[in-house]
């Protein structure tokens, strides 16, 4: 499986987009401040995830969600609903 998520820093007021095949480890490596896009930002949480079969399916909806902007994002996090876009 491939997971589309939504990651939010309180400590940045930042969002962050990125897909990963495991979402738990990916998350921590954002908060171990091994990913220099996300350093700055800890601590992360995962505000939204959307799974994939194929990886094709998965860059298409990141692609898609990183050509949206911030409200965008927080209208699909605050409806709990697969990204339809």
């Amino acid at each position: 499986m491939h997971t589309v998520y939504i990651i939010y820093s309180p400590s940045t007021d930042k969002y962050f987009i990125g897909l990963s095949k495991d979402i738990k480890i990916t998350l921590w490596q954002h908060n171990a401040r091994t990913v220099p896009a996300t350093a700055d930002g800890k601590p992360w949480e995962v505000k939204f995830s959307q799974s994939f079969e194929t990886r094709r399916e998965a860059q298409s909806l990141e692609m898609k969600l990183k050509n949206r902007d911030r409200a965008f994002w927080e209208d699909l996090i605050n409806s709990q609903q697969p990204a339809t876009i």
